[in-house]
């Protein structure tokens, strides 16, 4: 028998059951994940950016937070006992840059709404859901990144990543960090991929933010190069090429900028179809699908 149309199907007891507890009709994990932490947000009274999240410890029952050198994750969350109401003791990797840390207790703060919601699951001995994993990603960037703030700080900004450093200084977290929250809240539709130089000499995508995971490749190679010899900001439009499960040519164009970060080049990139309205964005004004407009930089 086919299964009907409106059917959810879950990965796991937990996520269905998360689901099936965190709000009456919804089927939708993130959007109930982030409603969870908008309503604790309001009771821990935290108003503005949020630079301190001691509030919020004590509301999710987390009576400590051990900083240690040798970790090997950027943090975990230890239940003190068999029921929630217990609480919790925190680790976190201490030799991590700020916003990095704060990421990683927004994030473990997430988890204890798993504990809190499906105790049969969690308090049991378990594998890693990356689905969990995930959906703490998104509460702690909603928790660190509030919806209306960003929508207000944004307006006027144009995509690009002199815009996206403002907002991730502004709000204290990461770049990546920053970028997802923006595709969260449908303010940007844009992605970032991170480019790793080989000891071969070529470039090869090491993470991709904000969208599907695909091996993209560079339909004109030496724009990484160029970005990373100059250790400018270079912009432009070109295409992007994948290959299908079928084994076929995917091609994509996009608007991007490129920018050296240490050892790796960051792209940031939308695709001009993706809009309905065309923005006042560096990514998309005064560039043509030529090889010498896309080596201008900023």
């Amino acid at each position: 028998m086919p299964p009907q149309q409106n059917q959810v199907y879950f990965d796991s007891d937990l996520l269905r059951l998360f689901v099936q507890r965190g709000s009456s009709g919804s089927r939708d994990a993130e959007a109930i994940m982030v409603g969870l932490v908008e309503n604790l947000r309001k009771s821990a009274r935290l108003k503005g950016f949020a630079p301190f999240l001691d509030p919020v410890l004590k509301l999710r029952k987390i009576h400590s937070v051990e900083y240690v050198n040798d970790f090997d994750s950027d943090g975990a969350i230890h239940p003190l006992g068999h029921k929630y109401e217990q609480g919790f003791k925190m680790m976190v990797k201490r030799n991590c840059s700020s916003h990095r840390i704060r990421f990683t207790i927004a994030h473990e703060i997430c988890h204890t709404m798993f504990y809190e919601m499906v105790p049969e699951v969690k308090f049991k001995p378990h594998e890693v859901d990356p689905k969990e994993e995930r959906l703490c990603n998104i509460g702690a960037a909603a928790l660190l990144v509030p919806a209306r703030i960003l929508k207000r700080e944004v307006r006027g900004l144009p995509i690009s990543f002199d815009s996206l450093e403002q907002l991730s200084k502004l709000f204290n977290v990461s770049l990546e960090v920053m970028l997802l929250r923006l595709r969260s809240t449908e303010i940007w539709h844009a992605e970032l991929s991170v480019w790793r130089l080989m000891t071969s000499g070529k470039f090869l995508q090491d993470r991709l933010i904000g969208g599907r995971k695909v091996d993209w490749t560079w339909c004109e190679s030496d724009l990484l190069r160029n970005a990373w010899a100059t250790q400018r900001i270079l912009r432009g439009r070109t295409y992007l090429a994948c290959k299908g499960q079928d084994g076929g040519l995917k091609i994509r164009a996009v608007s991007y900028e490129l920018k050296r970060r240490g050892d790796t080049v960051l792209a940031l990139w939308s695709h001009p179809s993706t809009r309905r309205t065309r923005p006042a964005m560096p990514l998309f004004e005064g560039v043509h699908h030529s090889k010498t407009n896309n080596q201008n930089s900023l």
